[in-house]
C-alpha cells in the first residue's frame, strides 16, 4: 500500500482524466447532435476541458 500523498496525487491525476474525457464526450456528442458554437454543450464540454487540464497541469507541477 502506497503512501498517503502518493495515493493522494494519483487519483487527482485520475480525476484530471476523467474530466478531460467527460468534456471531450459532451463535446462529440454536441457537435453530433448539431450543436453550435455557443450552446450549453460546448460551453460546458470546454468548461471540463479547460477544468480537466489546468488540474493536471498543477498536479503535474
Amino acid at each position: 500500500m502506497g503512501s498517503p500523498e502518493r495515493i493522494y496525487r494519483g487519483s487527482v491525476r485520475a480525476l484530471s482524466l476523467v474530466f478531460l474525457a467527460l468534456g471531450l464526450a459532451i463535446l462529440v456528442s454536441t457537435f453530433a447532435n448539431g450543436g453550435g458554437p455557443l450552446s450549453v454543450g460546448t460551453l460546458l464540454g470546454v468548461a471540463f476541458l479547460l477544468l480537466g487540464s489546468v488540474r493536471l497541469w498543477i498536479a503535474l507541477r
